[in-house]
């Protein structure tokens, strides 16, 4: 007996693959809401080895956290 997964409009037959598009798509998601928060607030954001890193004016990044939450 065979168990299928669907995930927007995708069929997986294996919970590893459903995890990896699962995982795939919430680092995208991420990725998208930190790059509209820099980009609304006037901060530069970078994507590092160690994560992310968002430069700016002391204001840029109070708007940036404030767009973030």
């Amino acid at each position: 007996m065979t168990v299928k997964f669907r995930y927007k409009g995708r069929s997986f037959g294996s919970a590893q693959s459903l995890g990896a598009a699962l995982k795939r798509d919430m680092a995208q998601t991420v990725d998208r809401a930190l790059r509209g928060a820099a980009s609304a607030s006037g901060a530069q954001i970078r994507k590092t080895g160690k994560g992310y890193e968002i430069e700016g004016t002391p204001d840029q990044l109070a708007r940036f956290n404030r767009r973030l939450r």
